[in-house]
């Protein structure tokens, strides 16, 4: 079973400074009939333009992963941590019992992110920071395990089971994932055109999916994020 969501019909936020599409209930949009899917609360497609960026705020109980597409990303927490991280690159704060951070775009281009948060597995955990820098290569036509729960084989261990994976995909080249009885997805195209499960998906377009195994075309140079997430009555 298969739900196709495009990516017009995502709420758009416009702050000037930050235009956002939320896949999920969030902030100023509030619609009871879509706040998550499984333990997968917020997904954001966020455009931060040249010297501006979400000034320190703070965040508890839940795990929070940026994905970064294009430009640069500075991030800052009171946890001690100062990074900047490029295209290709994975950060992870699980906030637990409270942490807060920036995130800005110092350079002169625009960044282009994913930012997905996962409610954790329990209330009041240690708050967690990590990232990694992935080359293309790693992702070539074939799905990198970027974030799951501990003992996963992800680059990096969350707080919950789920796990969270991406590739990017040659022109005609085809890919699949064997979805697991008792699992779920969310996919996100990122960039590019595809077909999944015989449908065609556009740059930002979205699906659920379960029960089925995802196959997927690439139409043109597509990238493509997955969310896989136990089955639950949340």
């Amino acid at each position: 079973m298969i739900k196709q969501i495009p990516f017009s019909s995502l709420y758009t936020a416009e702050h000037g400074w930050l235009k956002s599409r939320f896949h999920f209930s969030f902030a100023e949009y509030r619609n009871a009939d879509n706040v998550h899917y499984g333990v997968l609360r917020v997904m954001n497609d966020d455009l931060i333009e040249a010297h501006s960026g979400f000034q320190t705020h703070p965040h508890r109980d839940m795990e929070i992963i940026t994905y970064i597409l294009k430009g640069e990303l500075t991030h800052q927490d009171s946890m001690g941590h100062t990074e900047s991280l490029g295209r290709g690159a994975v950060q992870y704060m699980s906030a637990g019992t409270g942490v807060e951070h920036s995130e800005t775009n110092e350079g002169n281009e625009q960044v282009h992110l994913i930012q997905t948060w996962i409610l954790p597995r329990a209330k009041g955990l240690k708050p967690q920071y990590g990232s990694k820098l992935f080359d293309r290569e790693a992702r070539h036509n074939r799905w990198l395990h970027l974030v799951g729960p501990e003992k996963s084989g992800a680059a990096i261990a969350i707080y919950q089971d789920a796990s969270m994976y991406v590739s990017e995909i040659d022109t005609g080249k085809k890919l699949v994932f064997e979805l697991q009885p008792g699992r779920q997805l969310y996919v996100k195209v990122m960039e590019g055109e595809t077909s999944i499960n015989g449908l065609d998906f556009s740059p930002g377009d979205a699906a659920e999916l379960k029960d089925e195994v995802l196959t997927i075309e690439a139409l043109s140079t597509a990238h493509l994020l997955l969310v896989e997430m136990k089955e639950t009555g949340l």
